[in-house]
């Protein structure tokens, strides 16, 4: 791994940490703000638990279409997120910034 790559990689791991961190507290009323980062927790913990097998069961069982399978779910993903994040925000009130 070069230099360029690890900085991507490290850009990527900040860039994730600042939107988690947005998504965890932002839209999040004050008075239950430990019940968001608790839900938001066990969904982080949920996805660490079920990860490997399904990548497993995808990408190692299914070969190149469960490759293209699990692209599609990263695709879908990323798309959906700013439609949600949008909807959140609006049905909320957010502070600025």
């Amino acid at each position: 791994m070069g230099e360029p790559d690890l900085l991507t990689a490290d850009q990527g791991s900040l860039r994730h940490a600042a939107g988690s961190m947005g998504l965890r507290f932002r839209p999040t009323p004050a008075h239950a703000q430990g019940q968001y980062s608790g839900l938001f927790g066990i969904g982080l913990g949920l996805c660490c638990t079920l990860a490997p097998g399904l990548l497993g069961l995808l990408c190692l069982g299914w070969g190149a279409p469960g490759w293209l399978v699990m692209g599609g779910v990263f695709v879908v993903a990323g798309l959906a997120m700013p439609v949600v994040t949008r909807w959140a925000g609006q049905s909320r009130e957010l502070d600025a910034g």
